[in-house]
């Protein structure tokens, strides 16, 4: 993909174009946004745009550099990842000082075929502090014709000495329109996409995972449990939000599982809105309580998804907030 081709990231996109025409291009950039919004497909279509010979400052998407680009193997752009460390070390959760040597390394060195070197490291917030450390150096004197791409779902959690030598582009949240259309667009049947979208808060990993079959399954499960959580003890409850937490509930199923908690909660909230609405009086004044409570408990799953997106402790996260959700639904709200 092309920098002209990047979807729902017009703000980023038009200030990259505008750097390189005006070849103010940064040394160092920071991607910061929520998981499977683009920065990475981004990353990429800036790299294409250094690196293409046919269509330069934007990338032409067919010619040789473009299509190493693609395929990862282009000498002068250098990727740094989990998949990467988990290759010599299968259960890696972190990016190691080793690896981000090996980018101070590709970023110190001429250009190969192109005009510039491109170096990108996901997510970043995954390095450790001796790798963040590591970096300074590159980030302090950086090479002339060198770019970094720092891509980051949590920036807070880069060191602040990283944060102050990179130039930050916010990336936002897709639209539920746009996020249905790329899933259609993807073979997935509209009806899925159309489902799921609303419930991946902006991120087209999370939506593509809830589109799959496996995933809607576990959704309804999951779903089905919250409405039994009102008459669960409260042992019962920490087991539940065990098999939602890693191990047993893999990390990459995060997303997943909160979507489909803040689906049950948008659902309950939906309900007592309608409720509300047709009844008066007492009643009315009760019903006005449940849609507070509702509300606060919508809130409640949002916030803990966000904590879930920023790698809080998973284990702890699941713990309030079932427990809160069943302290809530016990009072008959």
């Amino acid at each position: 993909m092309t920098l002209p081709e990047v979807r729902g990231q017009e703000r980023a996109v038009a200030a990259l174009r505008r750097a390189i025409a005006g070849g103010r291009l940064a040394h160092a950039y920071v991607f910061a946004g929520p998981p499977g919004v683009g920065k990475r497909t981004t990353a990429l279509a800036l790299a294409r745009a250094c690196l293409c010979p046919e269509a330069p400052d934007e990338g032409c998407g067919v010619c040789t550099e473009c299509r190493l680009v693609a395929a990862g193997s282009h000498p002068d752009l250098f990727i740094e990842d989990l998949a990467r460390a988990q290759l010599d070390k299968p259960n890696a959760t972190h990016l190691s000082i080793d690896q981000i040597r090996r980018v101070r390394s590709h970023l110190a060195l001429r250009p190969v075929r192109g005009a510039r070197k491109v170096a990108l490291v996901d997510p970043a917030e995954r390095m450790t502090a001796d790798a963040q450390n590591a970096l300074l150096k590159t980030l302090e004197e950086p090479p002339g014709s060198a770019t970094l791409i720092l891509v980051s779902s949590n920036p807070d959690a880069l060191l602040p000495t990283i944060r102050s030598r990179c130039q930050r582009l916010a990336f936002r949240p897709l639209s539920d329109e746009l996020v249905a259309e790329l899933l259609a667009a993807e073979g997935i049947e509209p009806e899925a996409a159309r489902w799921a979208a609303p419930l991946a808060d902006g991120s087209l990993d999370v939506a593509r995972e809830l589109a799959s079959g496996d995933a809607a399954e576990r959704c309804r499960e999951i779903r089905e449990r919250l409405d039994r959580l009102g008459r669960s003890s409260i042992p019962d409850t920490l087991d539940f939000a065990a098999e939602l937490a890693p191990p047993r509930g893999a990390r990459e199923h995060q997303g997943l599982y909160a979507a489909a908690v803040v689906d049950w909660c948008r659902r309950r909230a939906h309900a007592a809105a309608e409720a509300a609405r047709s009844v008066a009086g007492d009643r009315g004044d009760d019903a006005l309580v449940a849609v507070r409570t509702a509300s606060q408990r919508l809130e409640r799953a949002y916030a803990t998804s966000r904590d879930l997106e920023r790698n809080a402790n998973a284990h702890l996260a699941w713990d309030c907030l079932l427990l809160d959700l069943r302290a809530s639904v016990r009072t008959g709200a």
